[in-house]
């Protein structure tokens, strides 16, 4: 299930998926959809491709961020979308465009790199997994859930699109088992980073409803 934040859209969340191919594919065709918004902006960029908005990729080293970034940099150009995570990237990664250390717990590196770099869209992939966040749940509670409020503050305050996905681990032993999954239904996931997930949902929704204008909400 995807947190797809769109504003003036209905949530788009599509079923349980389970190969990373589909999964990576998803994500691609709704970023696609972003330019449709920016359209309305007057953002001016100062990368070599003008006519496209500077992206930022939190978290960019893991099972999405470089995939996604390769796909993206053929569309808006290499030096339009900024890679970025906490650990050294390999040297494939840093020969293949821009990359930056970005703690997301950190608010204010943060606004250092949307305001240096004139960040437009935000895509925001940094979380802790149930494999490592069930073994340290306050540290994956800082990351999934006071990283996500940062960079939900980030986007209210410097007008960005903003994407975040969820997971299939949004949902618990109670939720529907038919496909499509049903948007509104029982999910009472039993690990962190799954309850995590269903909060950046709601916190979404809360913030669609207070600042619809300037941010896309899951």
């Amino acid at each position: 299930m995807f947190a797809y934040v769109m504003s003036g859209k209905s949530v788009v969340k599509p079923s349980i998926i389970g190969d990373q191919s589909v999964l990576l594919k998803t994500v691609w065709n709704y970023s696609k959809e972003l330019p449709k918004i920016h359209k309305r902006y007057n953002h001016k960029s100062t990368t070599s491709n003008k006519s496209s908005p500077n992206v930022l990729i939190t978290g960019s080293l893991g099972q999405l961020g470089t995939g996604l970034a390769k796909l993206m940099r053929q569309k808006y150009g290499v030096e339009n979308v900024i890679m970025s995570d906490i650990i050294k990237a390999p040297k494939e990664i840093l020969r293949s465009g821009p990359f930056i250390y970005a703690d997301i717990l950190d608010f204010k590196n943060l606004q250092e790199i949307v305001v240096n770099h004139r960040i437009d869209w935000l895509i925001h992939f940094s979380a802790l997994l149930s494999s490592v966040g069930e073994y340290n749940v306050p540290l994956a509670m800082r990351v999934n859930i006071d990283g996500l409020h940062n960079v939900l503050e980030l986007s209210r305050q410097y007008k960005l699109r903003l994407f975040v996905p969820s997971t299939i681990g949004a949902f618990g032993p109670q939720s529907p088992r038919n496909i499509p999954t049903p948007d509104f239904c029982v999910q009472r996931p039993q690990t962190i980073y799954g309850v995590s997930k269903v909060h950046a949902e709601l916190i979404g929704e809360v913030y669609k409803c207070g600042f619809n204008e300037y941010i896309f909400n899951p």
